[in-house]
């Protein structure tokens, strides 16, 4: 009788804690070449590990993606996943519960190119903005990333679907797919083998101030409030420049001087919030200056 009632005693402790364990359900990945997810789901782990003491364990559960469809929209009007990772914009931060720590300190709006071996030499000659402007861009449909380059200019050719930008570029559709330097690498040792005649340059970078956050829904400000918590910790004692150092998917971003001599056009962000931490230097990798940096300005709103 004695260990019956023992184990009934386990079994309910065990069914209490399962119960305080809170799920967070994200989004898993398209494409097996968009690597650097992997980085966003650790750092949502580490940041719950780091606000346990004040909201309780909890623990990230993957869903499958749909094959098509607008990220925000799941987000925001089913009951599907609880964040997600984007690079902001005004829009985004009406429609969602932005969580205002720059995931990547600010190496998101830092693009080096994927391209065609082929054309390494030619991208290496590129002494203009004009030059560039004659070349056109792969770019995600939905991205933010696209409104950016169309204010300064920039011909584009938009897919649905990373893979799909891949294909693009393979068969002469567009000239470049611009990655950031987070990003880049990573993807392309994935998608070395699928498309050997493709690789991530970084002889040409383009800049604009593009933070990515987690964002919740609005009827949730309990997650934003414990993400903002954690993220803000781990930015401000160094923790998260360090997890971004040290991470698998990022490491070969450092030393940063290694972009020095890379021609740099600086665009602006039309999409950038007032509200954007600029001024919190906790926040952003210090990136060096480099030899060759040239200042984009935008677009009359009429001619974009």
């Amino acid at each position: 009788m004695k260990a019956l009632l023992l184990c009934c005693l386990l079994l309910l402790c065990f069914g209490a804690e399962a119960a305080a364990l809170q799920q967070i359900r994200i989004l898993g990945v398209q494409s097996q070449g968009e690597a650097s997810v992997s980085y966003y789901h650790d750092l949502l782990q580490r940041v719950l590990d780091e606000t346990s003491n004040e909201f309780g364990p909890a623990r990230i559960q993957v869903i499958p993606p749909p094959p098509l469809g607008d990220y925000r929209y799941l987000l925001m009007r089913q009951d599907l996943i609880d964040v997600h990772h984007f690079g902001t914009s005004i829009e985004l931060e009406q429609d969602l519960l932005p969580v205002r720590v720059p995931l990547l300190a600010g190496l998101l709006g830092w693009r080096g190119f994927v391209i065609r071996k082929a054309d390494r030499v030619a991208f290496g000659q590129i002494e203009s903005f004009t030059e560039l402007k004659r070349l056109r861009a792969c770019q995600g449909a939905l991205w933010p990333d696209s409104e950016v380059l169309r204010a300064s200019g920039m011909a584009l050719i938009t897919g649905e679907r990373y893979d799909q930008m891949l294909e693009l570029l393979v068969r002469g559709r567009c000239d470049y797919f611009p990655r950031s330097l987070f990003e880049g690498p990573a993807e392309a040792r994935t998608f070395r083998t699928t498309y050997p005649q493709l690789t991530f340059d970084t002889q040409v970078l383009l800049h604009y101030p593009f933070p990515m956050y987690f964002f919740v829904r609005k009827d949730n400000p309990a997650l934003a409030k414990r993400l903002q918590l954690g993220l803000d910790r781990l930015a401000r004692s160094g923790q998260l420049q360090q997890f971004l150092q040290q991470h698998p998917i990022a490491h070969q971003v450092f030393p940063l001087s290694q972009y020095a001599r890379s021609r740099v056009f600086h665009l602006q962000n039309p999409l950038l919030p007032a509200e954007t931490p600029l001024n919190v230097p906790a926040y952003w990798l210090a990136f060096p200056a480099t030899a060759h940096q040239h200042q984009v300005p935008l677009l009359p709103a009429s001619a974009q």
